[in-house]
């Protein structure tokens, strides 16, 4: 589990770098959205192993 977590935050972080380099805001605000999600199933994640 520890690795899909790993990934799932990975991913997040990609996401919020991506929009912090976006000058398009609906789709900043759309990779924010995607980043809050990977969190969440991060989280989701690390709350089933124990």
């Amino acid at each position: 589990m520890e690795d899909e977590k790993t990934r799932l935050l990975a991913e997040a972080q990609r996401c919020q770098r991506l929009a912090a380099s976006i000058n398009d805001p609906e789709t900043a605000e759309r990779l924010n959205a995607l980043a809050d999600e990977y969190e969440r199933r991060a989280q989701a994640a690390k709350d089933e192993e124990g």
